[in-house]
């Protein structure tokens, strides 16, 4: 018998879109292993799948074979979701794979929508929203330093969740006890007063330690700007270690910009070319500074290129890659020569140097703008709480503020920190 709240099948392609070895299509739902068996050729065998077991099985359409597959079957209650989940690994083709989400969906299957499998997990009981956040903290962490820095943070977080929580609900039993078995009409409690103080301190802390986040992109984002011919192209080839970039004297080469990944001591690194700024009456060439713009404000770090005839001193704004070192002899900050070679390893280094910083910076706790706004409240209200109440009002106003904080938790968890949480996820997940 399925523990789902939900009485539509989804179905999502759960593996990076690309060419790879194989790939995997998921399904869950209660209709999920009806629907797969509309798209195999031998139906009975997967349809008498016990839990937990693998089927080999033709995928079929109109008479014709799109694939031979494995499809793990896991039967409600005992799978990730808690409802009935196929998982079909086909080959690795992005061709192949959409045939067989089409088909599914053909057949009765929605497309999830991101995090939805994950979404249902929650809501049948399988996952908390701490394994939320940890689920999508693995798919995003670029490096096994992040990794850990961000269950550490996300524990941390709910660690102090939990023990703000705990203690409310400890005081609010002395509270009651007090309301039932007093022996005055007034609440006597001796450390009233420090067990409140203590909660507050809990949670200012955990905003002061926490910075404030949205989406992540999983990587960090450099744009190498600044004015024609100043050598954007050739420090970007020079970091790639192949030409992706056109080299040229001539000013303006670089009419739109040009994206490559990198990697710098494990960690993912996104390079952008920009095309020189300038003032320019061709119109090809102004809408590809245009774009080039746009792409180093949505940049993590605009990275400005000088060259001889464009050096900056140090203490003007920057930060500043200096390079044709070699024409000058110019040594002040980061300078290279894309031409000789020289000053690349130390541009390496600063570059994981900033990298392991940023790093650092995600192993600071998580807030989201709700969470945020629910803490503020939360601490509002306790400002206002004290022994000078009616006890029922007392009892009521820390019942408030317990319900606030499980909210937080996900034992009344608010739609808009569900939205945080799951819609940051890829789809499949």
């Amino acid at each position: 018998m399925s523990l789902s709240l939900f009485h539509d099948t989804i179905a999502a392609i759960s593996t990076p879109i690309g060419t790879s070895a194989l790939a995997i299509v998921r399904l869950s739902g209660p209709d999920a292993l009806r629907i797969t068996a509309k798209v195999v050729e031998t139906p009975a065998a997967l349809l008498a799948a016990r839990s937990s077991t693998a089927v080999y099985a033709n995928v079929v359409a109109s008479g014709v074979t799109i694939d031979d597959v494995i499809i793990h079957v896991h039967r409600s209650p005992r799978s990730f979701t808690g409802e009935d989940l196929c998982e079909i690994t086909a080959h690795g083709s992005p061709v192949v794979v959409q045939q067989i989400l089409s088909l599914l969906i053909t057949h009765g299957a929605r497309q999830a929508e991101p995090g939805e499998f994950s979404r249902r997990a929650f809501f049948n009981g399988k996952i908390g929203i701490e394994e939320a956040e940890l689920i999508f903290t693995k798919a995003e962490s670029q490096s096994e330093v992040q990794l850990r820095g961000s269950e550490r943070a996300i524990h941390e977080k709910f660690q102090r969740l939990r023990s703000a929580y705990d203690s409310l609900i400890g005081l609010i039993a002395v509270v009651d006890a007090e309301i039932d078995f007093g022996e005055s009409d007034e609440i006597q409690i001796t450390d009233f007063v420090p067990r409140i103080q203590s909660v507050q301190r809990t949670l200012q802390e955990l905003i002061q330690s926490s910075v404030n986040r949205t989406l992540n992109s999983g990587f960090f984002s450099i744009a190498l700007v600044g004015p024609p011919n100043v050598g954007k192209s050739s420090v970007f080839n020079a970091l790639l270690s192949y030409e992706r970039s056109l080299v040229s004297d001539i000013p303006g080469t670089t009419r739109d910009y040009v994206e490559a990944f990198i990697n710098v001591e494990g960690f993912r690194l996104k390079l952008i070319d920009t095309a020189g700024i300038r003032e320019s009456g061709e119109a090809l060439e102004s809408r590809g500074i245009e774009l080039g713009v746009n792409a180093s404000y949505g940049a993590d770090l605009a990275l400005r290129v000088t060259d001889p005839g464009d050096r900056k001193p140090a203490e003007d704004d920057g930060p500043f890659l200096h390079n044709k070192s070699d024409l000058d002899g110019w040594t002040d900050g980061l300078s290279v020569s894309a031409k000789t070679g020289a000053g690349f390893p130390e541009l390496h280094k600063w570059l994981a140097d900033l990298l392991i910083a940023r790093t650092a910076e995600s192993s600071q706790v998580s807030l989201s703008q709700s969470e945020r706004e629910t803490l503020a409240s939360i601490l509002q209200r306790l400002s206002s709480i004290s022994l000078d109440l009616e006890p029922p009002i007392l009892a009521e106003e820390l019942r408030l503020v317990a319900s606030d904080l499980s909210k937080l938790l996900g034992m009344n968890v608010s739609a808009d920190s569900l939205d945080y949480i799951f819609s940051r996820m890829c789809i499949g997940k």
